[in-house]
């Protein structure tokens, strides 16, 4: 995917010396790994609070505390896997269905996962984090058997949507790793979660590009199925349940609306002849989130903490980061795997899944996690700000290129890849410090949750309408699977747009008067943990 980068941030428990605390804040946030899912949903972590010190928790083993570390590092390699493992196949799955459309196996995840999972993060606090990752787990592993098995495109669209729910193993697991483990083991179990993200992204390509180069598309889900089985067994039988217990309102209206406005928007776009009734369906239904969202305790999205310049103007170029991000992980793989035609400029490269590997995906995640680690130094060293500039330029620089029609060779797709990676390092560091430095520690999970979805949902909605742009322009039918061979002229004109929508999200961070220091870790954002009040919260 482009996913597929990620700067991962922990919220202190309170309760411990204000030295642990402090400790906890300013080193976990600078750690940072490959997996753009993986910081976006690290954020959405609800804010755990227990009430009072656990004796066993900080009496836990050094060797007990290393298993619960790996363990729950090998469940949250699954997020990643789920993208990176299946997008080098996207050209093989659309042979296989018959479909124009394959772009929306990418794209129905991140939806699912952008209204599900901040609520699966809450219901875990409520009745338990083990418990709730069990349940995710089992959705997961009947969604990648569905994937598996099936012939119709649709129940495979059903599948990848089951898939998602297991996407909140990462929120799940990132509140474990805070409730179970001794304050001073707190950075390593968040740093090894982060390394983990960081293989399955650059491992996930080569692996599955081999696998389905050698036996098919559904070897990957294969592959997934057997290794999350035998992980989430492991976890079940070595990791300990939280004591903690939080009492939370979960926005189950705001998500149903959120969630059917956007999966309304998307059929539109793939449907032409619905096109009408479904945009107005779902134009209607964001409205009404927006005024549900007003008159709900504790909202999807915030729109007392949505006033703040601060967090407004992150969240929107969060969005404009999701247009592109989303797009990128459902175009890429379908442009460099189309075949390419001697003497036809429209042709693309034709790479094997394997191929796609090598040149795109092991590049890009290779940038991007340098590159996460060198963004950490630098908004400490200059500002967020900057970064997200720096950032948001990478971004906008592999968009034109691919828009120009300048990935035309392997050795160019390895340089804009290494562009691409450079760009999502870069960003999830500062995103994420542009929201630490906005608010205070009591409101960046819910901040955070806020971020994941403006991305996830924006990511949904791109990949849809591109896609179908895309699938527009057909060069001619394949004479021996009579597939229609898109011509790179859709991808190009989809990247155009996406630079389009960065160069907002370009003027927004020039114009941002927030984030112009170097990162704190929110030391200095002149804001206590109570001066967001309950009543601006809620609304």
């Amino acid at each position: 995917m482009g996913a597929g980068f990620v700067e991962v941030r922990f919220l202190p428990m309170t309760g411990r010396t204000p030295r642990r605390r402090s400790l906890a804040t300013r080193k976990v946030t600078d750690i940072t790994s490959p997996t753009n899912l993986g910081d976006a949903m690290a954020n959405a972590v609800p804010a755990a609070t227990p009430s009072g010190f656990d004796s066993d928790t900080e009496s836990r083993s050094k060797k007990q505390s290393i298993l619960i570390i790996a363990l729950i590092a090998l469940m949250t390699e699954i997020v990643a896997f789920e993208f990176t493992l299946i997008s080098p196949g996207l050209t093989d799955m659309a042979i296989a269905f018959k479909t124009n459309q394959v772009g929306l196996v990418m794209t129905v995840p991140l939806l699912v996962g952008g209204v599900v999972v901040p609520i699966l993060g809450k219901l875990a606090d409520v009745h338990g984090k083990k418990k709730m990752l069990m349940w995710a787990s089992a959705f997961f592993l009947l969604g990648t058997a569905i994937c598996a098995t099936v012939t119709n495109f649709n129940f495979f669209l059903v599948g990848r949507g089951l898939q998602a729910v297991g996407l909140a193993s990462a929120v799940i697991c990132y509140g474990l790793i805070r409730d179970l483990i001794p304050a001073r083991w707190v950075p390593l179990g968040v740093g090894g979660i982060g390394v983990g993200i960081g293989a399955s992204s650059l491992g996930g390509p080569l692996i599955g590009g081999w696998l389905i180069d050698n036996h098919g598309f559904r070897s990957a889900f294969w592959f997934l199925f057997v290794y999350s089985a035998v992980v989430i067994l492991a976890t079940a039988v070595f990791v300990p349940e939280s004591k903690v217990r939080i009492n939370h309102t979960i926005d189950y209206l705001g998500a149903a609306l959120l969630g059917l406005g956007a999966s309304s928007l998307i059929f539109g776009a793939i449907r032409p002849d619905y096109r009408a009734v479904a945009f107005t369906v779902g134009v209607a239904m964001i409205i009404a989130f927006i005024v549900a969202e007003r008159r709900i305790d504790q909202p999807l999205i915030s729109m007392g903490l949505l006033s703040r310049p601060g967090v407004w103007m992150t969240l929107l170029i969060a969005a404009c980061y999701g247009v592109y991000n989303g797009a990128n992980g459902a175009l890429m793989p379908q442009m460099l795997r189309t075949p390419a035609i001697p003497g036809n400029d429209e042709s693309g490269l034709g790479f094997t899944a394997t191929g796609y590997a090598m040149h795109y995906g092991l590049p890009s995640g290779l940038a991007a996690a340098i590159c996460g680690i060198l963004g950490g130094w630098l908004a400490r060293r200059y500002s967020p700000r900057f970064v997200m500039i720096f950032a948001l330029t990478m971004c906008l620089l592999t968009a034109v290129l691919i828009g120009v029609g300048a990935v035309d060779t392997p050795s160019m797709t390895i340089l804009v890849a290494m562009v691409a990676g450079t760009g999502m390092g870069l960003y999830f560091v500062a995103s994420t410090n542009l929201l630490i430095e906005a608010v205070p520690a009591n409101t960046q999970a819910v901040t955070g949750s806020m971020k994941f979805t403006s991305e996830q949902v924006s990511g949904a909605l791109s990949s849809a309408f591109l896609g179908a742009l895309a699938a527009n322009y057909v060069l001619m039918l394949n004479p021996t699977t009579q597939q229609p061979i898109s011509s790179v002229q859709g991808f190009e004109y989809g990247y155009l747009i996406c630079a389009v929508v960065l160069v907002v999200g370009i003027g927004v961070a020039l114009i941002m008067r927030h984030g112009r220091t170097p990162a704190t870790g929110g030391v200095s954002s002149n804001q206590t943990e109570n001066s967001v009040s309950a009543a601006q919260l809620a609304h």
